[in-house]
């Protein structure tokens, strides 16, 4: 027996995409007689002019003009305003989505973007099929109007304060599932201690390392923090991912043999559970995947930047749980750095409150979740979160 999972997705940065692959990898995992075919789709290339264009309109409005997004955000936000978007938007996708569900007939659908949940609603009746329509949230905190649609059969969502906020806005809690932020199931598989780690990677075994990252394009302030670190007398090694930003690599590479703190750059990589793992200390934008991978990784944050307004409330579930500090300058950063990684006791307690909160088994869980709808067409009960076991060190 085959069944279908069709996952809706935007190119709007690389968050929804990763989401979208942690869950098909833990479906490829399921054990079982029935196979569970997946399909992940961009649905801007489904779109008319201007949704056709909306990753890169994305990327270029956070490079050239974070306030401007950070303003449209906060204005389509509401009940009547997000409404006015469905209804502006319904035309540039309508008949194209309808063409897909019908050419794919999936047993389940998954939206993992908060504009698409709307959509999948009015192409599903349009097609005329009846796969239940499951919304997986991957943003934290007082998350965006467009997120939380009654209408669909199942919302996952990844923490407490998500959970309270779907509440009040009309979910009926039949229809919730707190299970956490979808993580991908290798951050889970790695086993080895951090001596062991830090050996296979070539990082120094007696140092404090401290990993730097800033998403898979490597932008925003990821140079000027680094250089800030670099100059600073703080006893670290530094490790840099600088993801798909050649230029970025290319730039820290000339200037490192200048900086007085030891430094390994590394361009787009694979083995970020195991840089995690290895490191003491992660300084990082505020992506709500890579704060769910520092879980559970048990590694510390210092947030040092955020998209406006859908990260905001990435800074406040931070704080809020203790497994970091947000410091939004260049200095903040240094000031927090210095205080964090001379302390035993600050690094050890943000480690514990990292492992509390961490949504373990999160991908596998909802992989369950939507495998037991796709053959059941009911919402079945998704095994509790896994017991948090103590890292090696």
């Amino acid at each position: 027996m085959t069944k279908r999972v069709l996952l809706l997705i935007s190119d709007t940065g690389g968050g929804h995409r990763s989401a979208a692959n942690a869950i098909t990898a833990a479906l490829d995992e399921l054990p079982g007689d029935v196979q569970f075919e997946h399909r992940i789709e961009d649905v801007s290339s489904h779109c008319t002019f201007p949704l056709s264009h909306l990753g890169p309109a994305y990327s270029a409005a956070l490079r050239f003009a974070p306030p401007i997004y950070g303003a449209l955000y906060h204005a389509t936000n509401g009940k009547r305003r997000f409404r006015s978007v469905v209804r502006f938007c319904e035309p540039l996708y309508r008949e194209r989505l309808r063409d897909l569900f019908l050419d794919y007939l999936p047993d389940v659908i998954v939206s993992v973007h908060p504009l698409l949940n709307h959509a999948a609603l009015r192409a599903r009746a349009d097609a005329g099929v009846t796969a239940p329509v499951v919304t997986v949230v991957t943003d934290l905190g007082r998350v965006h109007e467009g997120w939380l649609t009654p209408e669909v059969d199942a919302v996952v969502v990844p923490a407490h304060e998500v959970y309270q906020r779907a509440r009040e806005r009309g979910i009926p809690a039949e229809r919730l599932r707190l299970i956490g932020h979808p993580v991908h199931p290798r951050f889970e598989d790695v086993t080895e201690s951090k001596l062991e780690l830090r050996k296979a990677l070539g990082f120094p075994l007696d140092k404090t390392i401290a990993l730097l990252m800033a998403g898979g394009e490597g932008g925003g302030k990821l140079l000027p923090t680094t250089l800030a670190l670099a100059k600073s007398k703080i006893p670290l090694h530094l490790v840099v991912v600088t993801g798909r930003n050649a230029s970025l690599r290319t730039k820290l590479e000339e200037l490192a043999p200048s900086l007085r703190m030891p430094m390994t750059i590394l361009g787009y990589s694979h083995e970020v559970p195991a840089l995690m793992r290895a490191a003491d200390l992660l300084v990082t934008k505020a992506g709500p995947g890579t704060l769910a991978e520092a879980s559970i990784a048990e590694v510390p944050v210092v947030v040092y930047d955020f998209v406006p307004g859908q990260e905001r409330g990435n800074l406040d579930y931070v704080r809020t749980n203790g497994i970091g500090v947000v410091a939004l300058t260049t200095s903040d950063v240094v000031r927090s750095v210095r205080r964090i990684s001379t302390s035993v006791e600050r690094l050890r307690d943000m480690r514990e409150r990292q492992g509390d909160v961490a949504p373990r088994g999160s991908s596998r869980r909802i992989a369950e979740l939507i495998a037991g709808i796709a053959l059941t067409g009911e919402i079945v009960d998704s095994p509790p979160p896994r017991r948090r076991v103590a890292a090696s060190r």
